[in-house]
This record gives C-alpha cells, sequence and structure tokens, in this order.
C-alpha cells in the first residue's frame, strides 16, 4: 500500500511535470502567434504602400519610426530584413538602433518563406533560448517586399513558480496521504497478523500425545480456510495418534505373549527331560534310582512352580515376573542344571570348583538363562558326530563367570550383532526371544553376557555376574 502511494505520487508528478511544460510551451506559442498578428496588422498600412525598388533606403525610413513604436507598445524585439535576408530596421524595447545588430535570416528560413508565409523557428543567442517568429510582408501588389520577424523569449520562470506551488500543494496532500497509508497499513497488518500470530500459537501447542482441541473461527475468510485446514490436521493427527496407540498396545501385548509362551517353554523341556528319564530307568527296588526319582521329583515340583508363578503374574499384572534376588550358591545351580542334560546322548563335561561361590541373583531366573543356554548348546551340537558340551564355573577377581560351550557349526559374522536382538533366530523353530531375555535378566542382576564363535569350530557363552560372601 505505501509502495502503491509513492508509486503514484512519482507518476502524477511526471505527468504534471510534463502537462505544465508543454501548457507553457503552448501558451507561449499562442502569445507569440497573437503577438505577430497584432505587430502585422498594425504594419499593412505602411507596407501597402510601399514600392520595391532598389535603394531600400526609403523603405527603411517609412519602416523604422513604425517599427520603434510597435516594439515600445508590444514590448517585444522587432527585425525588419529584406526578401535576401539582409537585416533593415531592429528595434528593442529599448530602442536599441540596426546598426547595433548584426543579424541574417537563416538561409532554411529564407527558402521556407518562398513557400510559406510564416515559420517558427527554436534559436539561441548565448543563454537564451527563444522562438523566432519570421513572416512575409506584402505591398498592395502582393509583392513580397520584406520579412517581419519577431524573436520571442520565453519566459519559464512563472510557469516553474506555478508548477512548484502546484507540486507544493500535491505534496502536502499526498503526506497526509502516506501518513494515512501508514496507519491503515498498519491497522491491517495488525489484525491479519494477531490472528495468524494466535494461530501460529494454537500450532506450537500442538501435543502429538494428548487430543487437541479445534480452532474456532467464524469468518469464512483466507484466514478462516487456513484455520479450517489445521483443524482438519488436528482431526487426522487425533486419528493418526488413536490408531498408533491401538497399534502400540496390540504390539506390546503381542510381545508380551510371546515372551510369556517362551518364559513357559523353557521350564517344560527339563520336565519332559527328567520324566522320560525316570520312564527310561524304571527300577524301583534299585536304591540309586530311588535317588534320583527324589531329584527329578523335586526338579520338576521347581519348575512346576515356577510356571505358575509366570501364570500367575502375566495374569495378575500383564507382564513379566519381577526378579527376587537373594544370596544363591552358583555352584549349586550350575550343577542341578547340568544334570538335567547329564544323560542325553553327548558327551558333558561339568566343572565346579569345590570353593564355595555365591551371588545375589533370583535363582528361578538363573535356572532360565541355565536351561535356554544349554538347551542351545545341545542344539548347536545335534549336527556333530560326536557332540560335545562344557559347563563350566569359576571366580575371576570379585565376579563370577559361567561358560556354556560346545562344539557346533559356530555363528556367522553377519549375524554376530543380533544375537541378542528379539525376535532373531537362526534356528528353524522357536521366537528368537530366548537369548534376549537371558541378556535382560543377566544385566538387571548387575552382570553380563557375551560369546565368542568360530564357524566349524563352536560356540562359548559367557556370563559374568558380581560374586559376593555368603
Amino acid at each position: 500500500m505505501l509502495s502503491l502511494v509513492i508509486t503514484s505520487l512519482l507518476i502524477i508528478g511526471l505527468v504534471t511535470i510534463w502537462f505544465f511544460t508543454d501548457q507553457n510551451k503552448q501558451y507561449h506559442e499562442e502569445r507569440l502567434q497573437r503577438k505577430e498578428r497584432a505587430i502585422k496588422t498594425e504594419m499593412t498600412y505602411f507596407s501597402k504602400e510601399v514600392e520595391l525598388q532598389e535603394d531600400m533606403d526609403v523603405v527603411i525610413k517609412e519602416f523604422e519610426e513604425e517599427v520603434f513604436r510597435l516594439a515600445s507598445v508590444h514590448q517585444l524585439e522587432i527585425n525588419v530584413f529584406n526578401t535576401s535576408g539582409e537585416i533593415l530596421v531592429a528595434a528593442r524595447p529599448d530602442s536599441v538602433h540596426s546598426q547595433y545588430i548584426e543579424k541574417r535570416v537563416p538561409e532554411s528560413a529564407i527558402s521556407d518563406l518562398v513557400m510559406m508565409n510564416r515559420i517558427i523557428i527554436p534559436e539561441q543567442e548565448g543563454s537564451r533560448k527563444y522562438l523566432s517568429d519570421y513572416t512575409n510582408l506584402y505591398n498592395e501588389n502582393d509583392e513580397r517586399i520584406a520579412i517581419l520577424n519577431i524573436p520571442y523569449l520565453q519566459d519559464t520562470s512563472v510557469n516553474q513558480q506555478d508548477l512548484e506551488a502546484f507540486l507544493g500543494s500535491i505534496g502536502v496532500v499526498y503526506l497526509f496521504i502516506f501518513l494515512g497509508g501508514i496507519g491503515l497499513t498498519f491497522l491491517l497488518s495488525r489484525s491479519i497478523t494477531r490472528n495468524l500470530t494466535e494461530l501460529g500459537g494454537r500450532m506450537q501447542k500442538v501435543n502429538l500425545n494428548e487430543r487437541n482441541e479445534p480452532f474456532d473461527w467464524k469468518s469464512d475468510d483466507e484466514i478462516g480456510k487456513l484455520v479450517n485446514a489445521f483443524n482438519t490436521m488436528l482431526n487426522k493427527l487425533e486419528e493418526s495418534r488413536q490408531e498408533l496407540a491401538k497399534t502400540e498396545r496390540e504390539s506390546a501385548w503381542r510381545e508380551m505373549a510371546r515372551q510369556v509362551a517362551h518364559e513357559i517353554k523353557n521350564p517344560l523341556t527339563p520336565i519332559k527331560l527328567s520324566v522320560q528319564h525316570l520312564q527310561a530307568t524304571a527300577n524301583y527296588d534299585d536304591e540309586v534310582w530311588r535317588e534320583k526319582f527324589k531329584r527329578t521329583m523335586a526338579t520338576i515340583i521347581q519348575q512346576i512352580d515356577s510356571l505358575s508363578n509366570i501364570a500367575t503374574e502375566f495374569s495378575d499384572f500383564a507382564k513379566m515376573p519381577q526378579a527376587k534376588a537373594e544370596v544363591i550358591s552358583l555352584n549349586e545351580a550350575v550343577r542341578a542344571a547340568a544334570e538335567l542334560y547329564a544323560d542325553l546322548a553327548f558327551e558333558l563335561v561339568t566343572e565346579v570348583p569345590d570353593q564355595t561361590i555365591n551371588s545375589f541373583v533370583d535363582p528361578e531366573q538363573l535356572g532360565r538363562v541355565m536351561n535356554n543356554l544349554i538347551k542351545n548348546a545341545k542344539q548347536a551340537g545335534s549336527d556333530t558326530q560326536i557332540p560335545r558340551m562344557r559347563v563350566c564355573l569359576k571366580k575371576v577377581g570379585e565376579t563370577a563367570e559361567i561358560i556354556v560351550e560346545d562344539n557346533g557349526s559356530g555363528i556367522a559374522d553377519d549375524f554376530k550383532d543380533k544375537i541378542f536382538r528379539p525376535n532373531f533366530t537362526t534356528k528353524s523353530s522357536g521366537m528368537g526371544l530366548g537369548l534376549s531375555i537371558c541378556k535382560q535378566i543377566i544385566e538387571s542382576a548387575g552382570g553380563s553376557i557375551s560369546f565368542e564363535s568360530e564357524l566349524g569350530i563352536g560356540t562359548t557363552f559367557k556370563v559374568t555376574l558380581p560374586a559376593v560372601k555368603p
């Protein structure tokens, strides 16, 4: 708006200057024409009586007095030339005689006056610019006897004063228009930016985790269309938020169901193996068998209690069982886990020191870790001709290390960084949660789990737990 005001002011100023200049030029041309007509009319009386003579002194004497009189009356310079363009009489308002003036009619004007009765030529004398009017004088016989010349100096001072006065007046008007435009622009911009600022503030307060209230706008203008688009975006955002929450809940339940299924499945393997072993070695009269029966029943009862605890925890709180850490003997935990697989068809070496090594850990969760690692080692060595497995416990400084080693096919380098990821497995069965759960259990107990593997040689898992005094 301000640019429009300034541009219009410049255009009007230029048009005004051009208009005043053109009007001034037209005014002076018309004024010169009137002066020329009046002077020529008054001189016609004298020119009618003049006859063409070789000696023009008579003509000069007849014209000179009248020319001086007309120059004084009209306040103009008047020159009279013969038909050849030579000066005859020259008079100015201050009565300067022709003898002080050296002037000729331009050759172009002489030739033009033969064809035309009157011409106007722009001329310049020093710094003076003027219009020079040339017209023919005729006698009573219509013979061209002389050339009348009226140099007319254009006075631009009056035009300049009028122009300055007009531009000053219109400048004041446009100054008030400009100031009014500033105020109107400020009010309009405030009314627009205030709404946009409010809308921008509402956009900044958009919370992806909560329901956002739509922006109320009553006018159906451009900002109203923007507000409607914003409200539409909020509705779609709310739909996406609800859909995302639903997806997250379903994903969480699916993940929890996988973990629970895996946790319940872990104790079933040693239970099944223990029962099968009892069936194969049933000898009720053998004292050794009855001792083994008692240990097997104790293991089965322990695993059943574990399943019961998992089911109870999942049913009541829909989450994995919380760790109930206590100081336990890692010697007994490692022996108990190894004994479950002692009678299987592969070579098992158990190395447990006589020195008691204790740690602060949940015994049930540690049993799950051992079952998972030994079962994985058993499955890894199932494809070898002579499957072997070593379970070792030792104390290194202030920590206890449990090592489960197999002579399976090993783990490829491409899979090593994915072993502990949920849902990743190299086996044809299973959900790939076992090692991920083992890692969570060990790390929650303040320990760590790692492995080393070579293709064709085997894999060694190492569990490190803080050792404590009994």
